[in-house]
């Protein structure tokens, strides 16, 4: 690979961000919204899942048994976080079903 010369020009720019959160990409905005929650749980499960398998993998190395891990009783201070991490999760996921997004022409909008 060659060198990069410091003088030479460069055309990279900035990326424009999109606002992909008000575009209709099929049609009907509560079906990309339902596309958005299933995209983002699918991703959030498989990380989930390949972090258990590292875990079971480790744990099995070091002697950690399935019944130790039952018998775990977590702290407040644990639940409280995972409690936390909960609702990052459910926003993350479902959040998306709650965007109106947007009404055609002639809807009938919600009274306030």
């Amino acid at each position: 690979m060659a060198a990069q010369d410091s003088k030479r020009p460069t055309y990279a720019t900035d990326a424009i961000p999109s606002d992909v959160k008000n575009g209709l990409f099929l049609g009907n905005a509560a079906l990309d919204n339902v596309v958005s929650c299933v995209i983002a749980m699918g991703a959030e499960l498989w990380s989930t899942k390949r972090r258990l398998l590292v875990m079971q993998a480790v744990m099995a190395k070091k002697g950690i048994t399935s019944e130790m891990i039952e018998q775990y009783v977590p702290t407040e201070a644990e639940k409280a976080d995972w409690e936390s991490d909960r609702d990052r999760f459910v926003d993350l996921t479902l959040g998306p079903l709650a965007d109106g997004g947007f009404r055609p022409v002639g809807s009938n909008f919600p009274k306030r």
